[in-house]
């Protein structure tokens, strides 16, 4: 997808190598077994999906100085939270840039989420429309790239979906490729762990759509204020000139999916299609990528971390 890796990797010792630097290999059923402190490890960011982490980690915090739990669904999942106890839950700090970065306090938050790639696009769009607007109710309706759990042909249903989504885990049984495949989405549930209530404002569906990155949002919301389409747009134009982080970005270019491939903003708006109707009625279409931008964003919060 991104391409060959231009470096050289090999395998020796007790690790691999890349482009001759050792990085350490461990297979552990428990994550405390690895030997964080031996290994010098500062910041962790734990991509396995695996909740259980979570918890050991919060539960352990001086096995490891931050740990970056790189997937929301503690919070947009309540019925879930079998291994994320409410005690656990509360010591996350979920992290959305253009929405609460400068609220991050690394020497108190030790357990961070880096919520999810619909979230971290959302986020920013909705605070600022909260922020200069205000926000009645709306409709986010999101096209996302099949994902690694999703099958090339018709097949069986996943179990574990079948009890987490019983809406949507018939249709994500078909063939990822052939179909457009109408599902939930938890794009604003998870958004709630930073707009508390915003799911009571804007309701969300999804379609899975065959193809292999890049993703795609029609928002469509009552403003609660009276707007200008120049000046609305102008407001995104001024907050992407001023923005110290890659959050958003604006265009007007004739652009498709896959040309946003690699870009590393949380949310690009393509205002071709920014309409504003009878002065409270917006609709905005949005692009992300939903792997560069939203690991990008891990990164930042790294360096947030490092600049303590």
């Amino acid at each position: 997808m991104r391409g060959t890796f231009p470096g050289v990797v090999s395998v020796g010792g007790r690790g691999i190598f890349v482009n001759g630097h050792e990085v350490a290999l461990h297979h552990c059923a428990n994550i405390l077994d690895v030997p964080w402190a031996e290994l010098g490890v500062d910041v962790l960011i734990d991509a396995s999906g695996v909740r259980e982490n979570g918890v050991a980690l919060a539960e352990s915090p001086n096995a490891v100085g931050h740990y970056i739990y790189t997937h929301a669904m503690h919070a947009a999942y309540p019925e879930r939270r079998r291994n994320f106890t409410t005690s656990v839950a509360q010591k996350v700090k979920t992290v959305i840039f253009g929405v609460n970065e400068e609220q991050f306090n690394p020497q108190n938050d030790r357990l961070i989420s880096s919520s999810i790639c619909d979230t971290i696009a959302l986020g920013p769009v909705v605070k600022l429309l909260e922020g200069s607007y205000g926000i009645d109710s709306g409709f986010l309706t999101t096209l996302h790239p099949w994902l690694g759990d999703q099958n090339l042909m018709d097949g069986n249903p996943n179990p574990r979906r079948a009890r987490d989504d019983k809406q949507s885990h018939f249709s994500l049984s078909r063939s990822a490729v052939n179909n457009l495949i109408p599902k939930t989405t938890t794009a604003v549930r998870a958004a709630d762990a930073v707009f508390p209530g915003l799911s009571g404002k804007i309701e969300s569906f999804s379609y899975r759509v065959p193809t292999n990155i890049v993703g795609s949002a029609v928002l469509n919301v009552t403003l609660e204020r009276s707007a200008d389409q120049s000046g609305l747009i102008e407001m995104f134009h001024q907050f992407e000139r001023e923005q110290k982080w890659s959050i958003i970005s604006n265009s007007t270019e004739p652009k498709v999916s896959g040309d946003y491939s690699g870009d590393e903003f949380s949310a690009i708006i393509d205002h071709r299609w920014t309409v504003v109707k009878n002065n409270h009625q917006l609709r905005l279409v949005y692009w992300y990528d939903n792997e560069w931008g939203y690991s990008a964003r891990v990164v930042d919060i790294v360096k947030l971390i490092a600049q303590s």
